[in-house]
């Protein structure tokens, strides 16, 4: 070929890589193809939401943003933790129950998609103590299709209900009336620690058999108590297999089988 040919395809090479570059710039001021913010970045953001909402939001609404990354801390800003009793830094099993997002994030049946933004809407939960709470959820995904973070708000439906109470309790005074607490009943309002926690979704899990003793229980009946632990999200947490499998008196490997055979990814 001759050299002023070869000299003359420079130009359109350039010329095609730039069309591309230009092509790509558009594209991410389009919002295809951006990229995908790092955790901390993220965290800030959503955190920085989660300030601006604590302006507007009535102080019954709560607003929860969590670092998925980090389960066992994933509560990583909160605004009216007094909702839930919750506070910065507790672990992603302290998330209300029947949770749907949580439940949808959980569920490995549903397929994730890289960087995918998923919202769950106007669905209600409970505190452990019973409050009813209206929620609505959005869980963000990473380019694996992993979950990244989450930002929750939580609405105390009983909170009218408790203001009645109280009037009711001033208007008609009764000496042997307990005074309700700040999540509306006579319960006790400590927290509880991760261990309790774990504790609890455990001892809850092998009770929805029905009290039958573990020693007792058939296979399908320490897969039920398994697949209960799944939904709670028991295995997010470090060591949790394991603490799972002594209260069924199985070994872990048996844990992992039974994940298996319910079609549940191995976290």
């Amino acid at each position: 070929m001759p050299k002023g040919n070869i000299l003359a395809a420079k130009p359109s090479s350039t010329r095609k890589t730039a069309s591309r570059n230009k092509a790509a710039t558009a594209s991410k001021r389009r919002g295809d193809g951006v990229a995908p913010l790092a955790g901390e970045q993220l965290n800030r953001l959503l955190s920085g939401v989660a300030e601006a909402l604590s302006h507007i939001v009535d102080t019954q609404t709560e607003v929860v943003v969590h670092d998925l990354r980090q389960p066992e801390q994933s509560i990583v800003a909160i605004v009216n933790g007094h909702v839930s009793n919750r506070h910065k830094g507790q672990s992603v099993l302290s998330v209300p129950e029947e949770d749907a997002a949580f439940a949808r994030m959980l569920d490995r049946d549903v397929r994730k998609t890289a960087n995918a933004v998923e919202v769950t809407g106007n669905y209600t939960t409970h505190t452990r103590s019973g409050k009813s709470l209206r929620s609505s959820s959005v869980v963000l995904y990473d380019d694996q299709g992993a979950p990244l973070a989450a930002l929750c708000l939580n609405r105390d439906l009983g909170a009218a209900e408790l203001l009645l109470e109280t009037l009711k309790a001033h208007v008609f005074p009764s000496a042997d009336a307990s005074a309700p607490n700040a999540d509306g009943n006579t319960e006790g309002n400590g927290e509880m620690t991760m261990e309790e926690l774990v504790s609890d979704i455990i001892e809850r899990a092998l009770a929805s058999t029905g009290g039958v003793g573990v020693e007792r229980m058939t296979k399908q009946e320490k897969m039920q108590v398994v697949s209960q632990m799944h939904r709670r999200g028991l295995f997010l947490i470090r060591g949790s297999v394991e603490r799972a499998a002594t209260s069924l008196g199985i070994t872990k490997f048996t844990i992992y089988n039974y994940l298996d055979e319910l079609g549940i990814s191995r976290n």
